[in-house]
């Protein structure tokens, strides 16, 4: 497995306060860990750059580049709050196979009423029929199944709602943590463009 970090030029500025968190809470993380993005320069990691194409079209670049079967998928505004425990990520990771196509690493914060028991300890399914099926927070992917939803041409918000029905007759089944695996601020530190005051603030209080 690997983890993999998406940003872009526009956010390129987040990255130190991503990777502050990031480090401070996963100390033993691991894990290979690759920042995908436009152009600019990010420091001193792992980075792919897709050049300036679609937020579908970088990632399946990306996805195409890499042997590894799965991937952790994390965004750079979704600042990582609480230390990481290594071995539930390890156990996640290894729940990502077979007819698991996703392990969402958080709680299910919008229809919990559609979650049922996934027959894993201490994970809910939630069907693939339903709104917010799909979201590219904090989750760890089997590549093939990434590659049924993603569609070249598209940006991240479209990804997730057309993605959304993209996969409702996929074979696969998405699980999601009864208690969180990587919890971060919610909503992250970016919305509609503009700084979230109160994550800012969080990140201020707690560097």
């Amino acid at each position: 497995m690997r983890v993999v970090v998406f940003t872009c030029d526009n956010y390129s500025w987040l990255i130190p306060t991503f990777l502050h968190f990031y480090r401070k809470n996963w100390p033993d993380n691991p894990y290979q860990t690759d920042f995908v993005t436009e152009t600019k320069e990010i420091g001193d990691v792992s980075t792919f750059y897709t050049g300036k194409i679609p937020w579908a079209d970088g990632a399946i670049k990306y996805l195409e580049s890499q042997k590894e079967k799965t991937f952790l998928l994390l965004l750079e505004d979704y600042i990582i709050k609480e230390p990481i425990e290594t071995e539930r990520v390890k156990h996640a990771g290894n729940l990502c196979c077979n007819d698991v196509g996703c392990v969402r690493l958080n709680p299910h914060d919008r229809d919990s009423r559609f979650l049922f028991d996934a027959g894993i300890e201490g994970f809910k399914e939630y069907p693939l029929d339903k709104p917010y099926s799909i979201s590219l927070q904090t989750a760890i992917w089997q590549k093939e199944f990434l590659f049924e939803f993603l569609q070249k041409g598209k940006n991240i918000w479209q990804v997730e709602n057309e993605g959304s029905i993209r996969i409702q007759k996929s074979k696969k089944r998405i699980i999601w943590a009864d208690i969180p695996i990587i919890n971060y601020q919610s909503g992250g530190y970016m919305r509609k463009g503009k700084v979230t005051k109160y994550v800012k603030q969080w990140v201020e209080e707690n560097w």
